[in-house]
C-alpha cells in the first residue's frame, strides 16, 4: 500500500470508456492511504461519510489530482458542467458499502452494520480507491470508495470468530502513521 504522497501522478493511466474515464495505477486500482482524520457525522443515508483531513499539503495535492483526473474541473469553461469535488474545505467525502474491510485500532477485522451514524465522532484511517469519473445531475466528479477503514475509536463489534463467506477475511493493509 502507498500513502497519498507516494503516488506518482504521472503513472496514473486514464482509460476513456463511453462518457466517463476509468483510472489504473501501475497495473492495479488507483488505491492509496489518505491522512488520518475525524469523522464528525458518521455514515449518511447516502452510504458515504466525511473525514476531516486538515493536512494542508494533502489538500493542495488533492486539488491538483482532481484537476489532472477530471480536466473539466480545471478548464474554467463557463459552458462546461460544474465539477463536484469530494473535498469540501478539509472534509473528504468517501462512499462505503458492505464489501469494505473494517478494522479496529488493533488491526482486527470487525463487521459492523454499515448504517447511518456508523463512525460518528471517531478517528479513521482510510484506504481509498478512485475508480472513475461520473456525470450525474449535470455535475462531473470522481467516484471515490473506501477499500479499507480502520477506526481508532471504540469498536462497535468484536472481531468475528468466522467471517461470512460473502466477505472474505481481509488483511489490514494500513501503513503506520506518526
Amino acid at each position: 500500500m502507498v500513502f497519498w504522497s507516494e503516488i506518482d501522478t504521472e503513472s496514473i493511466e486514464m482509460i476513456p470508456i463511453k462518457e466517463k474515464t476509468k483510472f489504473r495505477y501501475k497495473g492495479g486500482p488507483l488505491r492509496f492511504q489518505v491522512p488520518r482524520g475525524t469523522c464528525p457525522w458518521g455514515v449518511t443515508s447516502y452510504k458515504s461519510f466525511q473525514v476531516d483531513v486538515s493536512d494542508p499539503d494533502f489538500i493542495q495535492w488533492w486539488r491538483a489530482l482532481e484537476a489532472q483526473l477530471c480536466p473539466i474541473a480545471a478548464s474554467g469553461d463557463p459552458l462546461s458542467p460544474p465539477f463536484n469535488s469530494n473535498l469540501k474545505e478539509s472534509s473528504l467525502r468517501i462512499k462505503i458499502d458492505d464489501s469494505v474491510y473494517i478494522f479496529d485500532q488493533n488491526s482486527k477485522q470487525i463487521l459492523p452494520d454499515v448504517r447511518e451514524g456508523l463512525f460518528r465522532g471517531q478517528e479513521l484511517s482510510c484506504l481509498i480507491d478512485i475508480d472513475s469519473t461520473y456525470f450525474y445531475n449535470e455535475n462531473w466528479g470522481l467516484t471515490i470508495r473506501a477499500y479499507q477503514v480502520k477506526t481508532w475509536g471504540d469498536p462497535e463489534n468484536e472481531a468475528p470468530d468466522e467471517v461470512p463467506a460473502a466477505l472474505k477475511p481481509g488483511v489490514c493493509a494500513f501503513l503506520p502513521t506518526s
